[in-house]
């Protein structure tokens, strides 16, 4: 069996993880290359190729899998680096986008701005047809309707176009017609039809994902197509997959042709792996905390299940796709401190990424960053920042918070910097808390499982503010999406809008769909060579009371639905109704109303090295840092993680300076290696 790698690209360094015979080998960073993010990746693949004396060609050529994981979908729509994009609509429903859930998130302040829509009305070009909720044509398509709407969308500049027709989920005549004339006619555009790419009700939804997915198409192309080629230059053999918004892998042809799924692409891995380490401890409960250079991304495991969102959205928009329920804020360790104009210390959202960096990295920046304040307070040893590839300058994060921190506020660099670390870490606690209290979780009960190369700084600190007496700090924590991208299986999933109830139960149409959508996912595991005996089929379906606007998904126990089932249905939605609203009416009729299949391919999990057998002293030598519980400054051992063995305690004060991360133990906290190589953190007895 070949190599399988995993990639992960973040704002500030790029990781990889690699496994060989399922066993896991070894872990890498290398800074992330904006202007080429390709260029990061190879510089992550010669690292690994050198640590097992091969060349890059070698490695490649004998690479089964190469997988990879980017926000490079995220950050097109944020940034609004996307193509102009021209919608065509029916008749009357130009105003969709505008309109969306309402002109304000708050509909009493009438100070509020509108929200911009995803394309503004003038680019949305209504034809003159008709399809009615059954599927019937009322009004024909015309099909030079069709082409001068296409040349009044040329005319205003666009290069995109999406289709989203009125009960296209009925009957897609009409979108495959337009689709085709826009092929045949206008070939240079990209197009997605609504019916091909979210075929769900409520047109505000199935519009703004179409939307999303034809603005992508071009962008994603291009980024992949870069990526293959760097690759394939590289000799590659294996297959590319990419990592989709559900924690699954897809192949590329999958992906351009919806590359919306692509938009929550970079952490949706990790939480597969928090559930992971969880479960060795004997807990279904777990809290993932992924602090990397730019962002920190929050994740929740409950019940053994990984929480999961079917309204995925980027910037308030909505997509209706299945994705990991992930939290991201702008708080990394590149979030650059300031004092604003009214005197108050803020830090972040705006980081400084990789280039410049953090003053300490001397590679340009010149702001005081959270990585600048964790090198002035001594929780970062300059010497083995990288293992010891990259340099930290002390000098320059201590200029850099005096004159933009210490000075205007008149503070001592330790209150500065603490300062800095506060307010980061407040913001961090009230993404926690949106994930778990306000949704009546206890994070005291929970596994917090750390990821990203910053975590391991500020875990504790946290974790003493929520009250919080376990964690976990895998040894991959710093590449955690990339070895959950070494582990993650190949997945499929699409949805269908066939509505009936329980006790109308349309049986036959319902399951003519679902076979439909079986056939589809068997293509995609076909097309994988998936063998029979790792395949898995997963339904569910959206249910709710008559009359009620929202629904509840409830997992179907087989891929087709017979009566037998629907009895097992409505008593878990009554159940889940009533866990969910503290009520239920289990004497009323309940509506099924969209239907997701999720098609699997199961990988093998790469297995994790065991502790090592160590003979010799485990000791970098000493070093000090600012402690939180003294507020002074204390004399610390610095040991390197990778080397303790198996049950071996270490009390602080201490560092534990890994290659790729460091974690900082105060005074009143105690760090064991446990049998699966992982670190438990707990409070000192």
């Amino acid at each position: 069996m070949g190599y399988r790698i995993g990639t992960d690209i973040g704002g500030t360094f790029t990781d990889l993880s690699i496994s060989r015979d399922d066993v896991l080998i070894g872990r890498f960073k290398s800074p992330t290359t904006p202007n080429r993010l390709s260029e990061g990746i190879i510089s992550c693949i010669q690292l690994a190729a050198n640590s097992i004396n091969m060349t890059m060609e070698n490695l490649l050529s004998d690479t089964d899998v190469f997988v990879h994981g980017s926000t490079v979908a995220t950050n097109a729509v944020i940034e609004g680096k996307v193509p102009k994009t021209g919608l065509l609509c029916t008749q009357g429903t130009k105003y969709t986008l505008w309109r969306g859930e309402g002109r304000r998130n708050n509909v009493f302040d009438f100070t509020q701005p509108s929200r911009e829509p995803l394309i503004a009305p003038r680019y949305c070009i209504e034809l003159d047809e008709r399809i009615n909720a059954d599927g019937e044509i009322i009004v024909p398509l015309d099909d030079e309707s069709i082409i001068n709407s296409m040349n009044a969308l040329k005319n205003l500049g666009c290069e995109a176009v999406a289709v989203a027709l009125l009960w296209s989920i009925r009957n897609d005549t009409h979108e495959q017609r337009v689709s085709e004339l826009l092929k045949s006619h206008w070939p240079e555009a990209s197009v997605s039809i609504s019916s091909q790419v979210q075929p769900v009700l409520r047109e505000y939804t199935r519009t703004s994902c179409t939307v999303l997915n034809v603005m992508l198409k071009p962008v994603v192309a291009a980024y992949l197509g870069e990526l293959e080629t760097a690759l394939k230059e590289k000799k590659l053999s294996g297959k590319l997959l990419v990592v989709s918004s559900d924690g699954g892998i897809q192949p590329v042809s999958e992906i351009l042709q919806r590359p919306v799924y692509m938009l929550f692409s970079g952490p949706s891995t990790g939480p597969a792996l928090a559930r992971q380490f969880a479960k060795e401890e004997g807990a279904d409960d777990a809290l993932l905390i992924d602090m990397g250079g730019t962002s920190f991304d929050v994740s929740t495991v409950i019940g053994g299940q990984i929480t999961m969102t079917r309204d995925g959205r980027i910037n308030d928009y909505p997509t209706g796709i299945s994705a990991v329920e992930i939290l991201t804020m702008g708080a990394g360790g590149g979030s650059i401190a300031h004092v604003d104009s009214g005197g108050l210390l803020r830090v972040g959202p705006k980081s400084a990424g990789s280039e410049p960096g953090p003053a300490c990295y001397q590679r340009g920046g010149v702001l005081p960053t959270v990585t600048d304040a964790y090198v002035a307070l001594g929780y970062l040893v300059p010497k083995h920042f990288l293992g010891g590839r990259m340099k930290l300058s002390v000098a320059a994060s201590i200029k850099a918070i005096m004159e933009h921190v210490a000075v205007p506020l008149g503070l001592t660099l330790e209150a500065a910097a603490l300062g800095i670390l506060r307010v980061v870490n407040e913001r961090m606690i009230n993404g926690i808390l949106e994930m778990t209290v306000r949704r009546g979780i206890d994070p005291r009960e929970l596994f917090l499982v750390t990821g990203g190369g910053a975590t391991g700084v500020a875990a504790v600190e946290l974790a003493r503010e929520l009250g919080v007496t376990r964690i976990i700090v895998p040894r991959e924590t710093s590449v955690l999406c990339a070895l959950g991208a070494v582990n993650a299986d190949l997945k499929w999933s699409n949805v269908t809008s066939m509505s009936t109830s329980i006790r109308a139960f349309a049986e036959k149409e319902v399951n003519d769909a679902l076979s439909d959508l079986k056939s589809k996912g068997e293509q995609f595991l076909d097309l994988l060579n998936v063998s029979e005996s790792r395949r898995r089929y997963e339904l569910s379906t959206s249910a709710r009371y008559p009359l009620q606007v929202t629904e509840l998904d409830i997992p179907c126990p087989n891929s087709s639905v017979s009566k037998d089932d629907l009895n097992t249905i409505s008593e878990d939605f009554h159940t889940t109704y009533r866990e969910r609203y503290s009520v239920a009416e289990p004497e009323n009729d309940v509506e099924l109303v969209t239907w997701r299949l999720t098609a699997t391919g199961l990988v093998d999990e790469a297995k994790r090295p065991r502790p090592s057998i160590q003979d010799s002293e485990n000791a970098a030598g000493k070093t000090r840092f600012f402690d939180t519980v003294t507020l002074s400054w204390q004399e610390a051992a610095t040991l390197d993680p990778d080397r303790m063995r198996e049950n071996e305690r270490i009390d602080g004060p201490a560092l534990l300076v890994a290659k790729d991360t460091t974690i900082v133990l105060p005074t009143d906290y105690s760090a064991k290696m446990a049998r699966g190589g992982y670190l438990i953190i707990t409070p000192n007895d």
